[in-house]
């Protein structure tokens, strides 16, 4: 078990992390679908020596059950058009806001479960979809004169569902266990997304492959930072963190997402904007202290 203070700051560098990764993205300017892919299947044999470690720590029966697998595998695709909406938001609106935009995963989730199972989510609801709607419509630009990218805010929309329906499988099938393998998930995770994007681009006629070395230096960079180095501090990080603290700090993502677009790319967000994103984390923190709370 780490201790309290170790466990916030790999939560922070795990977000600073998942930031980077946006920003090594925007830089790419690349076919999202392309990026997507590639960036998944290059994580898998990065975390292959931690898997093989984490096999030999756990009963694969009891860890790794038929049900896990098949569930890791499907919550891989959702991750893949996750990966593919986020990667073109961010083309069209910056790291900035595309990674805000997919914290509405927060109210997506309460919805899931009342469609599928019958429960009927938290009264607070009533409120906090219409302020984070509220935020999106602010941080999209709607009240200033600048243009509106309509299909950017809707990727990043998109990408939001998709992650809120990959949290949902992954929750649903993980294992009853006090010993689970979530570095070996996470590693079937990234191999059925990386499949499903790169499937998606080949098929749409979508799929580049780099021909520049240094293209293929920010895609392996894109794969330790986003997936490897995120994945790993978040993991650690949960084991000596409450759920409420954990999900309050996930929150820092965007923030550094706006920091670093800002430093990196002068993308400075305007004032409804930085509302609007406050709207949003605002909304997202509260659905989730709310949650846990019930």
């Amino acid at each position: 078990m780490i201790s309290a203070p170790r466990a916030v700051a790999l939560m922070l560098l795990g977000s600073l992390a998942m930031a980077g990764s946006a920003a090594i993205i925007f830089n790419l300017g690349a076919e999202p679908m392309s990026v997507a892919a590639y960036r998944c299947l290059l994580a898998v044999p990065m975390l292959l020596p931690f898997v093989l470690w984490e096999l030999r720590r756990v009963d694969r029966s009891q860890a790794l059950p038929k049900s896990t697998v098949i569930g890791a595998a499907i919550g891989g695709v959702a991750i893949g058009v996750d990966y593919s909406f986020y990667n073109a938001s961010i083309g069209l609106i910056g790291p900035g806001l595309a990674t805000v935009l997919i914290n509405i995963q927060i109210v997506i989730l309460p919805l899931i479960a009342w469609a599928v199972e019958g429960q009927r989510p938290m009264r607070q609801l009533l409120v906090i979809v219409p302020l984070m709607m509220a935020g999106v419509a602010f941080a999209a630009g709607a009240f200033d004169d600048a243009e509106i990218h309509w299909f950017g805010i809707l990727a990043g929309l998109i990408a939001g569902a998709g992650y809120a329906t990959y949290l949902a499988i992954i929750r649903r099938t993980a294992p009853v266990t006090l010993r689970p393998a979530p570095l070996t998930v996470v590693t079937i995770v990234c191999l059925t997304a990386g499949l499903t994007a790169g499937g998606g681009a080949l098929f749409s006629g979508r799929l580049e492959v780099p021909t520049a070395g240094q293209d293929w230096l920010w895609l392996v960079a894109l794969a330790f930072v986003g997936q490897v180095v995120v994945y790993l501090c978040f993991n650690i990080a949960m084991t000596g963190l409450n759920e409420t603290v954990s999900s309050t700090l996930m929150l820092t993502g965007p923030i550094f997402a706006i920091l670093l677009g800002a430093l990196l790319f002068t993308e400075v967000p305007t004032l409804w904007q930085l509302g609007g994103c406050a709207m949003i984390i605002a909304g997202a923190w509260w659905a989730a202290t709310a949650s846990r709370r019930t």
